[in-house]
């Protein structure tokens, strides 16, 4: 406990040596902390993402108790270290004997402290690492009815599962996106995994909640939903891609963010076909 104590005080020590008012107040308005907006109340020291992530090479020997503390600081960027030094233990899991049981422990770990996991960011850099890899390793993936496929529809639908609240629940959804990244990643498991997007953003576009203002149709859903299609097209199937837009365009004309971040890689014939297509 004494030594955990004493590894937390050096960590932030090293970070108030880096930290600049003029990074925090840059941090401050970057990921919207005002009154209202997605990231309201959130405080930052004032560290740029490399330097966090230097930290998080420095620090990786941290254990999960003082990956804790960081990951529940009312600071921006320890939470991002706490994440980064998370994902790198996942990472070098692979090489130990009980591999399967530490990775287990993180991924639970990982939800265990979702309501910290409050920005876009923070999902971002670690959830298709940890979250997306976990299922990937530990499922077959195989159908919709898998029970990989029916945890990432979980997080995505509109019911809380780990979250608490609405806030709570705007990161939760994301978490469910964004971990399909990494069935895009080669080797593909199969052929079903790599599309599990298609499965995800049908559950965020079939929703009942479409409202304007609604999770569904938030900005950040919207863009993760777009920029994950976006990304099965360019390292699985364009052609595919392009079926599914078809298929489902009455859903997704009016998701104006989704369809411009999703087709943002097509030729721009086509790109303006489909904005234009009514």
């Amino acid at each position: 406990m004494n030594k955990s104590i004493d590894e937390l005080k050096t960590v932030r020590n090293h970070i108030l040596k880096i930290a600049t008012t003029e990074r925090a107040n840059t941090n401050k308005w970057f990921f919207k902390t005002g009154p209202g907006e997605y990231g309201e109340g959130d405080k930052f020291l004032g560290i740029t993402v490399p330097q966090t992530r230097n930290l998080a090479r420095a620090f990786s020997h941290l254990d999960l108790f003082t990956a804790e503390k960081l990951l529940k600081s009312e600071f921006h960027e320890e939470r991002l270290l706490s994440l980064f030094i998370l994902v790198d233990k996942f990472e070098k899991a692979k090489a130990k004997k009980d591999s399967g049981k530490i990775k287990e422990e993180i991924f639970n770990f990982y939800f265990k402290n979702i309501k910290y996991i409050n920005n876009w960011d923070l999902v971002d850099t670690s959830t298709y690492k940890i979250v997306g890899n976990f299922i990937k390793e530990k499922y077959s993936l195989n159908t919709k009815n898998c029970s990989g496929v029916k945890f990432l529809n979980s997080l995505v639908k509109d019911e809380f599962k780990f979250a608490k609240n609405s806030k709570e629940k705007l990161w939760e959804k994301r978490i469910g996106i964004v971990a399909t990244y990494a069935f895009m990643q080669k080797p593909f498991k199969n052929e079903y995994a790599s599309e599990i997007i298609f499965e995800v953003a049908l559950k965020v576009l079939n929703e009942k909640d479409q409202r304007k203002d609604s999770l569904n149709s938030h900005d950040l859903i919207q863009k993760a939903t777009g920029w994950m299609l976006r990304e099965y097209g360019k390292r699985v199937s364009e052609k595919k891609l392009k079926e599914f837009l078809d298929q489902n365009f009455s859903k997704i004309k009016d998701k104006r963010t989704l369809l411009r971040y999703t087709i943002e890689r097509l030729a721009e014939k086509e790109r303006k076909e489909y904005l234009n297509r009514k």
